[in-house]
This record gives structure tokens, C-alpha cells and sequence, in this order.
């Protein structure tokens, strides 16, 4: 019963206590004494009283006696501790007995503390105050660790920290930052936290956590983690050293933050800033930051740098017509064949290796910006701008309709229009006035001598394009020859233009230029044609020698566009002999081994050309799969005046036996080079001592039955030696050596 004093006292300010004894006279003198203290006390008398008592209002304390009638104090504090909100209370055991083993299992139960009998009330009010105390001290621990658990969740960090011996100890939220079960990372090691580091940033980390470990230096660190799920999140970490009372390390602690979201929205940030929102390409900004630093770099070989400004004519009625989503769409393709035409393989002129050969940005509504680097001269640069003039000529299906575009391109060349990137881009966008003015499709240097220049080298691709499509290419044929029989043994195929201005015009005059523009793709595939439709009109043991430009030698379906083209005339592999330099295979050994071995296996015969004047060592020709060696004209020019020709050619022919290989010599114009030439045993000759390379039907007459092919002076007999063609064709009549004089072909 509450006495007037405890009725004074706010019902918050009086802690409860549940008083649990089944001696009557205990109970009253607890009662008493405790009420007088300030307390609010509720009296039991019985282990199953109390925990009812408990589940209608608990209370902040239990006086818990040991001995009572039925279930005793040890297992009433049992029971009590599996009830809703029974973990955390305090509980003080009243007991009689004073044996260690009564008071360790008053422990085990889950008491707090214990109080012997008899009771000393003065002291009981002081014992129950400090486990209150104690208890709200507890419990603001676990709030706080709540708290901070809260707050690690929502920030997606987590805490850890290892001793000097290796053992981790890590938070829940680490846990989750890792993916990984909490029962494993309580047996993790810093060094199965370090292997979740991605490789690219293990090495950094592992540095910082030795240096924090050994000499105490604490660090900041961002860094990329693999998940357990095969995730990858961005994690900002910190640590420092962990020091004991006496200030001494005893290991490290840390905590990990998951910035994987901060990360992305700086990113995104960044996109907008410097990027391009419809086409991804960086914007005006970042493209002249960008060009700044390229500019800065040195340049290999005094090459050169051009800024394009090029602009889309007449957009506005494109997106008249289709919209602004139409119009979008166009840009967009507009952006990828801008980012194909700088990928092109063929683009030799342009780019070192280990290099960006260019950036491309978007810098308007419809207009663009390139910087080419490191181009061999002036020309190169307009030689890029023209072909992508003429892909974004190309129809655009969109919504069902066509779309023809234009464009102009203006081009400034570094050093000489400008030092910086603003200058360059000031002068390109002059010179892209001058371009517009002139018409469509027209591109303009900002220094007008090269735009002479540049036009006269449209003027000449014009034609060269179609000379291509409208027929006014010619195959010649010359034929390569048994010095010791005079048979023909196969021809090799020879391009001319029959201009219908200039006439006849020689390869010399527009190979290079085809090779620039990227013509050299159609040209090659129109030679390859016309040789197998001559192969289908000859002896089935003639072969015909073509010569593979680069890029289609690099052509990815070569293998296959030949053998299609060769079943489509009913052809034999073995009549096309495929002639390829050193240099070209020098560009990538690996890759034109694997081509000649595509190739042979297919069972093309291969020859390489001009053989001498490339790069290319011993141990790189014996990796060739190839059939035959020709020996550069350079060679056979003097051979017969120069010691160190003829020491040259016979180490080829030397070389040659070998490695089982035929060997031909080019450019063979008198009887003193043949002579030689046999007498170092080589007899496989081409060159105008026996025929200038012949059209078609001049060739197709020498095939039929005749004498054998004689040049007016025969080089002298030599011993045969293994053969190195299978039974030569039919013999053909003799042919009027032209002067030895004469240019070779």
C-alpha cells in the first residue's frame, strides 16, 4: 500500500520493481523499506504470480527469492528471460545460500546480480539504484549501436577492424555491402577482404593497409570491389590505426562505403556536361579540351594534325518532314557511319600504332567536328573528309521514306592554320563557309593552294570511281616463263585504265591514288573477276598470278569471297596464284600467317612479291605458308654489273631451295640477266626480254599450238632441275623481244 510520499512523487519518476517472495514477513519489510526509498513496489508471493504479474506490466526490476513453492528462483528467471521484453531486465536474486555453485548458477539463469540474506535494507535501495543505472546505461549502448546500425544501413557502410595477428571482426552492414552471410564474414581475414579488391586496384589497396598496419598511416581510398554475387560496387574507404589504452597500435579499424549510386550520378553529371545527350559523342567543350591535349603531344616523324568542321546542308527541311524524333534518328546514324568512316582498316595515312588516330564530337544541331592526327601530308586529310562526304550521301531509311543528305567540310591543318584547338576550330568553321558556297558535297582547306590541290584530287577519284563502275578498266597479261623450255607456265594479271581522255593510263598513276580513297577495295575485287573469267577461256593448266591490296588481304570473309567467286566459275583454287608483299605482312605477322594458312589450306597458291625489298627476317618467311618467292626487279636490274645483285640473288635462290619454294625473278630485259640468272638457278623469268604484259586476245593467240615461246636471243641451256609447276601448257608462238632498254611494267 503506498504510503502519502510515494502518492506525491510523479508516477514517471518512481521506478517499478516486482517484488518476488513467498515469506509474508520478507515481503513487508521489503515493501516498507523500498516504498520509503522512492520505489513503486508490486509484491508476489510465487514464481508463476511473478510471471503473470510480468505479462500484464512489466516492470524495470525483479527481487527474485531462489527458494520458493513451486518453480524456485533459478527457473522462474528462466522462464522469465523467453518472455516479450524479459531479455533486458535487471534482475537481483535474494538468497540464503552463500555456496559458489548456487551463485554461478543464479548466473547461468540469467540473473544480474545477487543479494545474501539477511538483507541489509539500507544497502538494497543503493544495489537496485546502480542496476538501474546500469541497465539505462545498456540501454543507451544499444540504442546507440541501433542507432548507428540505422545509419550505416542507410548510408550502405559498413565497419571492421583486424589485430596485429590477422583476426577480423566486421559489421552486419559489411556484410551486406559484400553479399555474403554474416556467419561468414565473422570468419573472414583481411586477406579474403583483400581478394574481393578488383586486380586493377589490389596492388593500390594493399599498399595503403600495410603502411596503416606497420607505420601507422591512416588513408583515404576509393576503389572497386567484387561482390560474392559477381557484383561490382564502387567503395570509398577509410581506416586508421587502433591503439590501446596505453596508446599502444594494436591493429586497424575502418570503415567501407558503398558509393557505387554517387558514382553513377557523377557520371551521368559528367555525360551531361561533356557529352553529347542524342549521339554519346563528347560536345564542343570537352572536344577542344580533348584536341588541347592531342595537339600537345609530340608528333612521330613530322607528321601532321587536321581539325573538320563538317555541316549537314539543309536539315531543317529533314526534320520538316520527319519531326524532331525523325530527325533525331537521322542524327544518330549520321553520328555511327561518322564513327565507322574513322574505323576503316584501310585508313593507313591516318594514325600511329598505340595511338587514337581521331575524335570525333558533335558541336551543333547538325554539325560536327573530327581531329585527325598524325597524317603523313595535307592531302590525307581531305582524302578522310571525302569519304565521309560520300557516306552520309548514302540513303537513310527512316519511317518508311529515303533520306538523301549533304554535307561540307571545312578542314584546318596543325601547325601551319593554328597552334591551339580554338584557332584550328576558327579557321575550319572559315573554311566550312567557303565549302558551302561552293555547293553540296564540297569540302574546303583554310589555305586556298590546298584547295587547288584537293580538288584536282577530287576531279581525279571521280573519274577513277567510274572508271570502276562503267567499264573502262583493261586486264593485260604477262607471261611468266621456263627459261630452259621457253614454255609459259602461268601469267600475271596487270590493271590499265583506258581513260577515255588520257587513254591508256598505267597503274603507277593511279594505284596510290585508289589505295588513298579507299577505291582499292572495288578495284582489287574487279581484277580478281576479270582473271577468273579469262582463267574459264584457257588451258586448265595455266595459272594467273593477282596481286591482294592490303586491305583486302585484311578483309575478314576474304577466304570465302574467293572461294564463292571461284565456284561461281567453276574454277580450280589451284589456277589463282594470290601475290602479297613483305610489308603487308610485316604490318601483323601473327594475323597474315594465320590468312596464308586459311588461304593454302583452301588450296590458293601464294607468292610473295617483290621479295628483298621488305623487312621481313629468315625465321618470319619460314613461319609463311607460301608457294613461291618473286625476286624484286631491283635486284635483276644490274646483276650482271654488280657483284652484291648477284650475291643477293643467289641467297634467295638459295633460300628459296630450302625452304621447297619456287623462286621467279621480275623484270628480266636482256640475255645477260638471263644468263645469270640460270646460272644461279633460277628459271622461272617475267620481264619484256619475253613479252610486254599482252590484252586478253593477244595472249589467248600465243596460247594455241606452236613453237615454243622465244625471245630473238635464247639465254643459254642449263641443266633442269626439280620442276616447280606441274606439265606446262601448250606451247606458244615466239614473241619480238622488245629493246632491252624498254621501262618495265
Amino acid at each position: 500500500m503506498a504510503t502519502p510520499l510515494a502518492q506525491l512523487d510523479p508516477p514517471s519518476t518512481r521506478p517499478r520493481l516486482l517484488l518476488v517472495d513467498d515469506d509474508p514477513l520478507l515481503r513487508s519489510m521489503a515493501l516498507r523499506s523500498l516504498q520509503h526509498a522512492g520505489f513503486e513496489v508490486e509484491e508476489v508471493d510465487s514464481g508463476e504470480a511473478a510471471l503473470a504479474a510480468w505479462a500484464r506490466r512489466p516492470a524495470e526490476l525483479l527481487l527474485l527469492d531462489v527458494m520458493m513453492e513451486g518453480i524456485d528462483g533459478f527457473e522462474t528467471c528462466r522462464r522469465l528471460r523467453r518472455l516479450p521484453g524479459g531479455a533486458e531486465v535487471p534482475v537481483l536474486m535474494l538468497t540464503g545460500l552463500d555456496d559458489a555453485a548456487s551463485v554461478e548458477q543464479a548466473y547461468q539463469a540469467g540473473a544480474t546480480d545477487f543479494v545474501t540474506k539477511p538483507i541489509h535494507w539500507g544497502l538494497l535501495a543503493h544495489r537496485i539504484r546502480y542496476a538501474l543505472r546500469n541497465a539505462e546505461v545498456r540501454h543507451a549502448v544499444e540504442r546507440s549501436r541501433a542507432s548507428l546500425l540505422r545509419a550505416q544501413r542507410l548510408a550502405h557502410m559498413g565497419s571492421w577492424e583486424f589485430d596485429l595477428q590477422g583476426r577480423m571482426a566486421c559489421s552486419d552492414e559489411l556484410a551486406r555491402l559484400f553479399s555474403v552471410s554474416g556467419e561468414a564474414m565473422h570468419c573472414a581475414s583481411p586477406q579474403a577482404f583483400l581478394e574481393r579488391v578488383v586486380p586493377a586496384d589490389r596492388e593500390r589497396v594493399a599498399r595503403a593497409r600495410a603502411a596503416v598496419l606497420h607505420e601507422g598511416v591512416p588513408y583515404q581510398l576509393t576503389f572497386t570491389i567484387e561482390r560474392f554475387d559477381g557484383g561490382l560496387r564502387s567503395v570509398c574507404e577509410q581506416a586508421a590505426p587502433l591503439h590501446d589504452a596505453l596508446g599502444r597500435q594494436i591493429g586497424v579499424e575502418g570503415i567501407t562505403q558503398d558509393i557505387s549510386e554517387r558514382t553513377e550520378a557523377e557520371r551521368q553529371v559528367r555525360q551531361l556536361a561533356l557529352y553529347d545527350g542524342l549521339t554519346g559523342l563528347p560536345n564542343r567543350q570537352f572536344f577542344l579540351e580533348l584536341a588541347r591535349s592531342a595537339l600537345r603531344q609530340e608528333r612521330p616523324g613530322g607528321t601532321l594534325c587536321a581539325l573538320l568542321h563538317l555541316d549537314l546542308l539543309q536539315f531543317r527541311s529533314v526534320n520538316d518532314a520527319l519531326g524532331r524524333e525523325g530527325g533525331d534518328r537521322v542524327l544518330r546514324v549520321v553520328a555511327e557511319r561518322l564513327q565507322a568512316g574513322l574505323r576503316q582498316r584501310d585508313l593507313a595515312p591516318v594514325g600511329t600504332p598505340g595511338r587514337s588516330a581521331a575524335l570525333l564530337a558533335r558541336v551543333g544541331a547538325n554539325g560536327f567536328m573530327l581531329l585527325l592526327q598524325d597524317l603523313a601530308q595535307h592531302a590525307h586529310a581531305g582524302t578522310v573528309a571525302e569519304r565521309l562526304v560520300r557516306a552520309i550521301e548514302r540513303p537513310i531509311l527512316i519511317a518508311g521514306r529515303d533520306v538523301v543528305l549533304n554535307a561540307a567540310i571545312g578542314i584546318a591543318v596543325h601547325p601551319r592554320d593554328g597552334a591551339d584547338a580554338p584557332e584550328l576550330a576558327a579557321h575550319a568553321e572559315q573554311a566550312l563557309y567557303a565549302a558551302k558556297r561552293a555547293g553540296r558535297s564540297q569540302l574546303r582547306y583554310f589555305d586556298e593552294g590546298l584547295n587547288h590541290s584537293a580538288r584536282e584530287r577530287l576531279q581525279r577519284e571521280t573519274e577513277l570511281r567510274h572508271a570502276i563502275a562503267e567499264g573502262q578498266l583493261r586486264l593485260h597479261f604477262q607471261p611468266k616463263l621456263d627459261a630452259r623450255s621457253q614454255r609459259i607456265v602461268g601469267v600475271e594479271a596487270l590493271v590499265r585504265w583506258q581513260h577515255p581522255r588520257l587513254g591508256l593510263v598505267m597503274p603507277g598513276d593511279f594505284i596510290a591514288l585508289a589505295e588513298e580513297s579507299g577505291l582499292i577495295l572495288p578495284l582489287t575485287d574487279w581484277v580478281l573477276e576479270a582473271a577468273c573469267q579469262a582463267l574459264t577461256r584457257w588451258p586448265a593448266t595455266l595459272t594467273v598470278a593477282v596481286n591482294i591490296s592490303a586491305p583486302s588481304f585484311a578483309a575478314e570473309d576474304l577466304v570465302e569471297r574467293l572461294d564463292a567467286r571461284l565456284a561461281r566459275h567453276g574454277l580450280d583454287p589451284a589456277r589463282l596464284v594470290l601475290e602479297v608483299t613483305e610489308s603487308m605482312l610485316m604490318a601483323d605477322t601473327e594475323a597474315g600467317v594465320q590468312r596464308l594458312h586459311a588461304l593454302r589450306e583452301r588450296g590458293y597458291r601464294l607468292s610473295l612479291d617483290d621479295f628483298g625489298t621488305g623487312y621481313s627476317s629468315l625465321a618470319q618467311v619460314k613461319r609463311f605458308p607460301l608457294h613461291e618467292l618473286k625476286i624484286d626487279r631491283s635486284f635483276v636490274r644490274d646483276l650482271h654489273r654488280d657483284g652484291r645483285d648477284r650475291a643477293l640473288v643467289a641467297s634467295i635462290v638459295t633460300l628459296a631451295r630450302l625452304l621447297a619454294l619456287d623462286v621467279v625473278a621480275e623484270g628480266v630485259e636482256t640475255a645477260e640477266q638471263a644468263a645469270v640468272l640460270g646460272e644461279l638457278g633460277c628459271h622461272l623469268h617475267q620481264g619484256y626480254l619475253y613479252a610486254r604484259p599482252l590484252p586478253e586476245d593477244e595472249l589467248t593467240a600465243r596460247l594455241g599450238p606452236a613453237p615454243p615461246f622465244t625471245s630473238p636471243s635464247t639465254p643459254p641451256s642449263t641443266p633442269p632441275s626439280t620442276p616447280t609447276h606441274a606439265s606446262p601448257p601448250a606451247a606458244a608462238p615466239p614473241a619480238a623481244a622488245p629493246p632491252a632498254a624498254a621501262p618495265p611494267a
